[in-house]
């Protein structure tokens, strides 16, 4: 999972599939989802058939650029791994967002909304399972000003981080399986408080360390 061609096999494995089904899809095809789990707005099938695969080719383009111009470049080799992990792991959420997008668009036999909440909680889990190995940098993980100052504060809230994505992830998977009406408001709750909590404990965690430098 930590190998740089990965990513790109799997943006050619999605050209190839959306080039595959691409005669037998409607003229629209949905693109995004409402909080009941149906889809709410749709796109001719070009571009949209293909805008999972310029979405990632972007993001993935985007962080190599990042990762050369932050000013922190240099932790990027402490954690060169775990930064490909994530760009991988991204890679996998556009392709199943794929699969959901052009499968509804074919008729086929799944519930979008479910998958969508699966694809997101499984995310957030392998977010959780990777942010305590992000070094201090300007594009990739909690970044405030609290964390982004203090290298002790920025380990100590993606520590936490990384517990509190795995939380909403299960959480959100645990959501996919409940009644229709229910589940996105369980996800969201879940979602947001992963990633709220980290945010103000980097607050309060540099406020305690500023405390203990001037005691």
């Amino acid at each position: 999972m930590s190998k740089p061609w990965l990513g790109p096999l799997v943006l050619a494995a999605m050209l190839v599939f959306a080039l595959a089904v691409y005669p037998s899809l409607p003229d629209q095809v949905p693109t995004h989802w409402g909080l009941s789990g149906e889809a709410d707005d749709w796109m001719p099938k070009w571009p949209g058939a293909f805008l999972p695969v310029f979405l990632g080719t972007g993001v993935w383009v985007l962080l190599l650029a990042l990762r050369r111009i932050d000013p922190r470049r240099a932790h990027y080799d402490s954690f060169r791994g775990t930064f490909w992990l994530l760009l991988n792991v991204l890679m996998l959420f556009f392709a199943l967002l794929q699969v959901v997008s052009l499968g509804t668009a074919l008729g086929w036999p799944f519930d979008a909304g479910r998958a969508i909440l699966l694809a997101v909680g499984l995310l957030f889990i392998a977010l959780g399972s990777y942010l305590p190995r992000v070094r201090s940098n300007w594009w990739i993980g909690i970044r405030t000003p609290w964390t982004l100052e203090s290298e002790r504060v920025w380990q100590e809230t993606h520590r936490l981080a990384g517990r509190t994505f795995t939380a909403g992830g299960l959480v959100t998977v645990g959501a996919a399986l409940l009644p229709p009406e229910l589940r996105p408001w369980v996800a969201m709750a879940a979602l947001v408080l992963a990633g709220f909590v980290p945010v103000v404990y980097s607050y309060l965690a540099y406020r305690r360390a500023q405390r203990e430098r001037h005691a």
